[in-house]
Parts: C-alpha cells; structure tokens; sequence
C-alpha cells in the first residue's frame, strides 16, 4: 500500500513538472511570435493592379526593433478650477466668469462648457463631457494671426513661409516648448519631446494678412516685434509614437492644422491654446502583433479594385499611430496612410497595424 502511494505521489509531482513545462515553453514560443517594430524607411514596390508603393515609412526610431506594449486610454479628469489658474499664470492673463452652459451632443450626451472672458474680450473656455473634452484661449488679436498663418490644406496654405526661421530673441524655441510642456504637465497632460514649430514673425504675418484681407480692409492696423510668437502642433506620445485624435469620431487630415495640441507663445507667455481631446494613457503587459506592411497594401489593392474607377493610388507616406478606439478602452495602433489618386485627387486613410482592417471612423 505504502509503495503504491508513493508511485502516485512520484507520477502527481513528475505530472504537474511536464505541465510547467510545456506552459513554460508554450509561453516561450509565444513571446518570440509577437512581432518587433521592423519596417524599411522606405519602400518603392507594386502591389496588384491598383496601388503603387512610392512611400517613406515613418517610425520613430527609439522603438525601431522593439515589441509595442498594448496601451489603455482615458480622458483625462478636466479640473476646471486648475485648468483655468494655470492658465492665468502661463498667459499672464485674467479671467472672469461668463457662463456654463450645458448642451447635448449628437448622440444625447451632456457637455459641460465653462465660459471665461479676459479684459481684452478674449475668449477662453473648458469643455467636457464622458467622451470629449477641449481647452481653447482665444485672444483678441488671433483673428488677426490665424488670417496671415494658414496651416488647412487648401490653396491660402502658407505655412512653409513660417519654417526655418532664426529664433526670436524673448526665448529660444526649445525654452519656449519647455514652457508650454510644464503647463501642460500641471494642468494633467503628458506629452512627449516631439513637436512641430513654426515662427512666427510680425513682418511676414502683416505681408499675408494684407494678401488675405486684401479686399475687406479689416486687417489688424500695427504689427510690431511684439507679435512675434512661436506656433506649436504636438500630438501627446505613447512609447515615441504619436495618438492621432479624431473629432467626434471623423478621421479628418493627420496634419498640423487639426493638430490635438495647437499652443502659441509670445514674449509674454502662452497667447494660444487649442486643444482636441486629451488623454491619460496606461502601457499593459500585453503586445501589439503588428503584421507585414504588404498585407497592408493588399487590403488597400483589394479595396481600390471593387470600385468603378480604374484609377490607381500611390502611396507616399505611411506613419505609425495610435487612434482611440470607440468601442473599448485600448488604443489601436494604426497606419497613417497618405497619397494621390492617378487623377491627382490626394487620399488618406487608417488601417489596424495589427489586422490589416480599414479604419473608417464612426458616421454622424
């Protein structure tokens, strides 16, 4: 009895040891099949009858070869008491009470909105609700600025002219960001080191605003050095990529002018802030399987060959992203896809890095 006993203790131990290890080994094979961030810069092919390849792929490179931790996204809490003390001190400005105001959105879902005035009956306002939120500090004068600077992708386009500048002499541009990030910081938000700036100096913008206003004769009367201001476009980062934020769920143009976190700073400190939705974002334990890029441009062929046109579409730039996803709390890792139809009708589009689906946003 005693030696049957101990037979079965020895096959229980030697069970539960070959089970540990085929976990063991299971998860191993498991690890070594997600995928590691590994693209070309570049990348000049055919795919089908329907898509050209004559693109530049761009990855950050601090996550070149590396696995991409699945991410969690939330919005962040709008504390409108901070928002709105932080952003007294970082424009040196005043605020007074206007109004709230509470108002349903499409799909019947309250926002809340906190109206500000300042002395110069600039605006400035925090709004919210369970699915959006946004900051935007409007003074007076911006009317006159966003007339001589044009970052839409229409024919007024102007912003090359406000690129490459030498810096201004109230701050160095890097100093200036270092500014913008400290208030986003307290005010909640992370971001990264990346942006985009554009200068924005007093003597060009009365040149563009004189061409734009050329008719109606309102244009802002005296510029001065005193205009003079740097123009950010940032896009909060998780692991060095950027979140690509739609608006109410429209995938509109991946371009500075729809930019999540449009901030302008002048010698006096901030003089601008428009924010989309902003986010507080949690790296999981889990990874990203990204797939090929080819199976990408398969799905892109395979779509552009049901339509009636015979055009064909060549992509120019594919960019690593991360978009909110509607349907739970985990960012989708995504292409940015941009290009030009053979009529020269330019296209942008979304797919899942992971699935290779299309990703078409919602429909109001």
């Amino acid at each position: 009895m005693k030696n049957r006993v101990l037979a079965f203790l020895i096959m229980a131990l030697l069970s539960m040891f070959l089970a540990g290890g085929c976990s063991d080994k299971e998860d191993k094979v498991a690890e070594e099949t997600i995928s590691r961030i590994d693209f070309p810069s570049e990348l000049h092919k055919t795919y089908g009858e329907y898509v050209k390849a004559d693109a530049r792929i761009l990855v950050p490179d601090a996550i070149k070869g590396e696995k991409i931790h699945k991410v969690k996204a939330a919005l962040i809490d709008m504390d409108v008491e901070l928002i709105k003390n932080k952003t007294e001190e970082y424009t040196q400005n005043q605020f007074e009470q206007f109004q709230i105001l509470e108002q349903k959105d499409y799909q019947g879902i309250t926002v809340y909105d906190h109206e500000y005035v300042d002395r110069e009956d600039g605006g400035f306002s925090i709004t919210y609700s369970e699915n959006q939120n946004s900051i935007l500090y409007f003074p007076k004068d911006m009317t006159f600025v966003l007339s001589a600077f044009r970052l839409a992708n229409d024919p007024d386009y102007n912003g090359d002219l406000f690129q490459n500048r030498e810096e201004f002499p109230f701050a160095s541009r890097q100093d200036a960001f270092v500014n913008i990030k400290k208030y986003l910081e307290e005010i909640g938000v992370k971001i990264g080191e990346d942006y985009r700036c554009y200068y924005l100096d007093y003597e060009t913008m009365e040149q563009e605003e004189k061409k734009y206003d050329a008719d109606a004769g309102l244009g802002k009367k005296v510029w001065s050095e005193s205009d003079n201001a740097y123009y950010f476009a940032i896009n909060q980062e998780v692991e060095s990529i950027p979140v690509y934020v739609p608006l109410f769920g429209i995938y509109n143009e991946d371009i500075d002018y729809n930019a999540p976190i449009q901030i302008m700073y002048k010698d006096s400190g901030i003089g601008f802030i428009q924010t989309g939705n902003l986010y507080e974002t949690e790296e999981t334990e889990e990874y990203v399987n990204v797939i090929d890029i080819g199976e990408i441009f398969n799905s892109i062929n395979e779509k552009y060959s049901m339509l009636i046109s015979e055009e064909v579409v060549t992509v120019t730039q594919m960019k690593l992203c991360w978009i909110p996803n509607h349907d739970s709390d985990e960012l989708i890792l995504a292409w940015s896809i941009r290009g030009a139809l053979s009529s020269g009708t330019e296209v942008q589009m979304f797919y899942d890095a992971q699935t290779g689906k299309e990703l078409i946003g919602v429909s109001l």
